[in-house]
């Protein structure tokens, strides 16, 4: 018990206090020197024996410290490993780098761009060939770069870039809306960024397309992917990259048609069922068809670091969730 209070002793505890008698003991050491000095007979060899026992009485001052400092360590670490200490949490990383806005993200292992979309090799199914597959696959991933992110269609909200790659029918069907003002409804096609300015990071996606037969010279080419976006912001805008990183997942159906059986009007590329779903975004402006950061909603607080693992729901083999994050 004795041990125990002294290891414990408040002045033990005190770096301070260990400093100030660590000093005060080798000053008095010094000054015991001096005083025996002035004090020392002639006869050399008592001398001799007084000096040698000053210093033994220094060291012994010195050593006596260090022993005390030694123990204030080794109780401060006793105390620290505590089997009844809580380990502390590891600090929670805030702030966003704009040279990699995706870290941090469930982006941040996806590819670049179309890259991301994984397209299986060509085989023959229903009346196409493989090569006809092949070319199918080739062209739903031209309409989905373009429409999702071709330069005219961020930059200007224009859907031209898709429209050059429809069908004539289909074409004329969706023109007056692809290049027509901001909506919901070429929100739907389109991935409109409106004011918003995206950092040159390029969209990350991940992905792939599926084909399948539809009716007599038909193919149903399915795309099931999600991509994310990096917008700029400055330093009072943002605080984890969830602030700047929307994310938009669609389950699309292309469908190409051979003329005959099909008008050469028809044959083509054409839209068929479709469905998205959009999170990390600012609502007042999703509402409007335009993706924006969610810190662009001005009436509502940075949200920050996202309360749980989001990755599921950006995962293109799961179940499209029901509804969006605004409701």
């Amino acid at each position: 018990m004795e041990d125990s209070r002294m290891e414990t002793h408040p002045d033990l505890m005190d770096p301070e206090w260990l400093k100030r008698a660590e000093r005060d003991a080798r000053l008095g050491a010094k000054k015991e020197l001096k005083r025996r000095r002035k004090q020392a007979p002639r006869r050399r060899l008592r001398l001799g024996f007084r000096t040698t026992r000053g210093r033994v009485l220094a060291l012994f001052l010195v050593s006596a410290v260090v022993v005390l400092v030694a123990a204030t360590i080794v109780v401060q670490q006793m105390r620290g490993t505590d089997a009844g200490q809580q380990p502390k949490a590891a600090p929670v990383r805030t702030g966003v780098d704009l040279d990699r806005p995706f870290d941090r993200t469930p982006a941040s292992a996806w590819a670049e761009g179309i890259a991301g979309i994984t397209v299986p090799p060509g085989q023959d199914i229903g009346g196409f060939t493989a090569a006809e597959v092949d070319a199918a696959y080739r062209k739903v991933a031209e309409a989905i770069s373009a429409a999702k992110l071709g330069s005219r269609t961020l930059q200007d909200g224009n859907g031209s870039e898709v429209l050059a790659l429809l069908a004539p029918n289909e074409r004329a069907r969706l023109e007056p809306m692809l290049t027509g003002p901001l909506s919901v409804e070429k929100g739907n096609y389109l991935t409109l960024t409106g004011p918003n300015r995206l950092l040159p990071a390029r969209p990350r996606m991940t992905g792939f397309l599926r084909a399948k037969p539809g009716r007599e010279g038909e193919l149903i080419v399915h795309a099931s992917y999600a991509t994310a976006y990096a917008f700029d912001a400055r330093p009072s805008e943002a605080r984890s990259p969830a602030d700047i990183v929307p994310f938009v997942r669609d389950e699309q159906d292309y469908v190409l048609r051979k003329a005959p059986p099909f008008d050469q009007a028809d044959a083509g590329l054409g839209f068929g069922d479709g469905a998205s779903y959009k999170t990390r975004m600012a609502c007042d402006a999703i509402k409007t068809g335009v993706l924006a950061p969610q810190y662009a909603d001005k009436d509502r607080p940075v949200v920050g670091v996202p309360p749980v693992d989001e990755t599921s729901t950006y995962d293109p083999t799961k179940p499209l969730p029901s509804r969006n994050t605004c409701g």
